[in-house]
């Protein structure tokens, strides 16, 4: 008879051989399905970072400039400025540009070059533009040209705008907007570029994050394998009855396993297909991602499903051979063999190389591949938990098992002694996603958790601060017209609707800026009574509170501009844009006191912190699932053995203690072990990749939260057990067995 007719054959049984069957696919199509949507989400994560930091310019084939002004743009060249302005607490990505009518030159997403006086801006900003007057954002930019496509924007939540310029009006800011770095230099460019991550510590942490999530997935796999190989013995044992031989039994297996896998794994392709869209709702980097982002290319697809198919094939083979299941069937189970202490010893090792790697960064010495040397760690971490797992809960079940008195902790302590590899197995699921719970939810607490202040020592947030350009140095000529002609913008800008007071701050000989006391009064600063001249020192319009006191003489070169609004959006942003549209020579975007607090605590870890949250709930999703998954097919393993009790008396209610205390040991043999090894390892890792810089805090109720949740679904998983516990184990169905 030909195998795959005498496999269809063994299979065809009914109603429980059709469900164990379904589950065995489902349980293999959510594991693809997840690892689909895990692979494409780490492309799309690369992908994204190199169209996000093409406006930093510095990327690419460009070189800096140290004078914009005698610099000219040529066909294959283009002089080019990046500067972070705001709209209504929103970060607008600016990139000016200088060409000649015929540049060869290719801007990401827009092609050609725009010419001076029009822009291309991205679908986001467009639908800004559209729904507030034209002279609270429009305005700012000229006349549009085009459209940003998908190549040069990061997400479809983009605010980008490539602007056609002059030389003269070239205005490049400094600072940081995700992988943007600003450098505040005029850069000749011949090809704009991006990277995939602005910096080895964010890739390490991407890559480790993917091993995290993977982990568990992979868990879930191997256990839906195991729940069709449970039920298989007893017809096997048959096949061996009428003739059949291990290798032909072994063959049925595979082929079984084989085909449910392959199912399974295409349905896996198709509902992670479905599931795109809503994966591409995860912020990361302030937007949502590209469809196309978390779409992975049908070559790694098929590497997927062989890979998957051929894994579990291999796998119920192998488990069949080594069952050596007999004519007379698989009613006595085998014990395994005792666990080696040695299954510690990469636990141990992962907690050295983390701390060693974290101690050296401390130190300032950090070892070379700092970042590698930890992805190691955390990997021998992960394996060592897993391996550590079954010899921990063997060393606590043989001490818990001289202390058991009654039936139901007799019968569990030993059974975990016989099997201490398949009793940790059934929760090592739940031991995983308590670890990465864990270690992402302490690796949050890392992210600044300040807002933006407002108090009687601090500017109102509708009040703008616009820093000017200093006039050359040892030019009074220049230094005078300058001055004039920004009185003259200021006067035009104070006539502004919604503007309630403007003040300039000259710059004083030794430090800070020096206001006319009325003027200063008018835009919120405090005055001490009796000045007619007030100076601010220390970094009051920058990250700190206002520091005052009477000046005794004013300053004579203009170096800030306050104006005050009457606190609405419109107003605020309509400022904003006379501002920008003024002759004023700007050193920076004009912002209010929010828009600079925003912008300074908003990092990349800040923009990376979904993604931890996502991965604490696939993590506890895929636990539960795996625990009820694990707990159904050890009950399946050995529901002879427990139907023979049932059949001696034992009562039912005997049975459901022997399953819970067989899940719970291993579990709390590792549960505080598994919660501090997670926030050490989120310690050693965010402390380690910034020397120091960086931090974990205290974490908080939401953790706690978590915990409880897990531990509640764990709970509920096994309680979903006990249906099948109390069928497997009738006497009908032992007589049966």
């Amino acid at each position: 008879m030909r195998l795959f007719t005498l496999t269809r054959l063994v299979t065809a049984e009914g109603r429980g051989a059709s469900g164990r069957l379904i589950g065995m696919a489902g349980g293999i199509a959510v594991g693809v399905a997840l690892l689909l949507l895990l692979l494409g989400g780490y492309d799309g994560v690369t992908s994204r970072s190199e169209r996000l930091s093409w406006p930093s310019l510095s990327h690419g084939e460009s070189t800096e400039l140290r004078d914009p002004a005698a610099a000219a743009p040529t066909d294959e060249s283009v002089l080019a400025a990046t500067n972070l302005e705001h709209f209504d607490g929103q970060e607008i990505i600016r990139v000016d540009i200088v060409a000649t009518p015929d540049s060869t030159v290719v801007v990401p997403g827009v092609g050609r070059p725009p010419a001076a006086g029009t822009y291309h801006a991205s679908p986001a900003l467009i639908a800004l533009i559209e729904a507030n007057p034209t002279d609270t954002l429009g305005s700012r930019y000229g006349t549009r040209a085009g459209v940003i496509d998908t190549a040069g924007l990061a997400g479809p939540d983009s605010l980008v705008v490539v602007t056609g310029t002059t030389t003269e009006n070239l205005r490049p800011s400094i600072g940081m907007v995700g992988s943007v770095f600003l450098s505040g230099n005029v850069w000749s460019v011949t090809e704009f570029r991006g990277v995939s991550y602005p910096s080895s510590n964010y890739r390490a942490i991407t890559i480790i994050g993917a091993i995290a999530i993977l982990l568990p997935v992979l868990i879930l796999v191997g256990i839906v394998t195991r729940l069709g190989a449970a039920t298989r013995a007893e017809r096997f044992a048959a096949l061996r009855l009428i003739g059949a031989t291990p290798r032909r039994v072994a063959a049925i297996a595979a082929t079984e396993t084989g085909v449910t896998s392959l199912v399974g794994a295409l349905a896996g392709v198709a509902l992670a297909w479905l599931l795109i869209p809503v994966a591409a709702l995860v912020e990361v980097e302030d937007g949502r991602f590209f469809r196309a982002d978390l779409t992975v290319p049908p070559s790694t697809v098929l590497i997927v499903v062989a890979g998957v198919v051929a894994g579990c094939t291999a796998v119920a083979g192998w488990r069949t051979s080594r069952a050596r299941i007999g004519p007379l069937g698989g009613s006595r189970e085998r014990t395994e063999r005792r666990p080696s202490a040695l299954g510690v010893v990469p636990l141990i090792a992962g907690v050295v190389v983390l701390l060693g790697a974290t101690t050296a960064a401390l130190r300032h010495g950090p070892l070379p591949r700092t970042d590698r040397i930890l992805i190691a760690g955390f990997l021998l971490l992960l394996v060592g938990l897993i391996a550590a797992g079954p010899v921990l809960t063997y060393w606590i079940a043989r001490i818990a098992a001289r202390r058991a008195h009654r039936t139901a902790g007799v019968i569990a302590m030993n059974r975990i002694q016989q099997h201490p590899r398949a009793t940790f197995r059934a929760v090592s699921g739940l031991v995983a996603a308590v670890f990465l719970v864990s270690f992402f939810s302490a690796g949050i607490t890392t992210l600044a958790e300040e807002s933006p202040t407002e108090d009687s020592e601090y500017l109102a947030p509708s009040t703008l601060i616009a820093w000017l350009d200093p006039p050359p140095p040892d030019d009074a000529g220049t230094a005078a017209s300058g001055t004039t002609a920004v009185t003259a913008a200021t006067s035009r800008i104070a006539r502004t609707d919604g503007v309630t007071a403007t003040a300039i701050g000259y710059s004083h000989p030794e430090a800070g800026a020096v206001f006319a006391a009325a003027d200063a009064t008018r835009a919120g600063l405090p005055t001490p009574d009796g000045a007619s001249h007030i100076q601010v020192t220390g970094s009051a319009f920058g990250d700190g509170s206002l520091v005052t006191r009477p000046a005794t003489a004013p300053g004579t070169t203009p170096e800030i501009l306050l104006v005050a609004t009457d606190g609405t959006t419109h107003s605020v942003e309509r400022a904003r844009t006379a501002i920008l549209g003024s002759e004023l020579r700007l050193s920076f975007p004009p912002m209010t006191q929010s828009d600079h607090e925003s912008a300074r605590w908003r990092t990349w870890a800040d923009r990376y912190a979904n993604l931890g949250h996502l991965a604490v709930l696939v993590a506890t999703l895929i636990s539960a699932v795996s625990l009820a998954v694990s707990s159904i097919a050890a009950i399946l393993d050995r529901k002879r053995v427990l139907g023979l009790l049932r059949l001696m008396g034992m009562p039912a209610s005997t049975v459901r203690r022997v399953i819970v205390a067989e899940a719970a040991l291993p579990l709390a043999t590792v549960f505080a072990l598994c919660v501090g090894l997670g926030i050490l390892t989120a310690w050693c890792i965010v402390a380690g990749l910034t020397e120091g810089e960086r931090t974990i805090n205290w974490l908080p109720p939401s953790y706690y939260l978590i915990l409880a949740t897990s531990l509640a679904l764990a709970a509920t998983a096994v309680i979903a057990t006990f249906r099948t516990a109390r069928t497997s184990t009738t006497i009908e169905a032992t007589r049966i067995g």
